[in-house]
């Protein structure tokens, strides 16, 4: 599982080769806005469509770490906004369609590519349950990883990496 943390963590600063990571801001862009997850963010910018399409949601949530991935995408466009302590940092783009779904996002100069598929997972609240219902996920994934980010509709999926509680994946609470 700490493959997994270092993966977040990696793809986190790789994400931009040249620029800082997705975490925070980069100097001169837009302020971090405090937005919950589950929320359609208004954007002159993107069609409601894709504002208002259904959440899809990854979670992190490490001793040192605790962010959310809200992904929404809709007629080829897509909307992901990952909140951290910091803030909030918006990326948009496009999102292809079919099973393979890539996306080509952009916040500012920070620029973020994943392959995602719509997969089916045993996930419930109970952490690492191999014995549960299969639920519908997407699974993105950096091309330079193996391991993928998954995506579950709201309230989502969590990545947890909490001794004593669960260190592996789940339905979010």
């Amino acid at each position: 599982m700490r493959a997994m943390r270092s993966f977040v963590l990696v793809v986190l600063a790789a994400c931009g080769s040249s620029s800082p990571a997705p975490s925070g801001p980069s100097p001169g862009s837009a302020q971090p806005i405090a937005v919950p997850a589950d929320a359609a963010l208004p954007d002159a910018g993107l069609p409601v469509e894709v504002t208002t399409a259904p959440a899809w949601i990854f979670r992190y949530n490490t001793p040192s770490s605790a962010e959310t991935w809200t992904l929404r995408y809709h007629g080829g466009q897509a909307l992901l906004v990952v909140e951290t302590k910091q803030g909030a940092m918006r990326y948009t783009g496009t999102a292809g369609e079919g099973d393979s779904m890539p996306l080509a996002l952009a916040a500012g100069n920070n620029r973020l590519n994943l392959d995602c598929k719509h997969e089916k997972m045993p996930l419930s609240t109970k952490c690492n349950d191999m014995t549960a219902a299969k639920q519908d996920v997407l699974n993105c994934y950096h091309p330079d990883f193996k391991s993928p980010m998954t995506f579950g509709p709201a309230p989502g999926v969590e990545y947890v990496e909490q001794p004593g509680d669960c260190s592996g994946f789940r339905l979010v609470k």
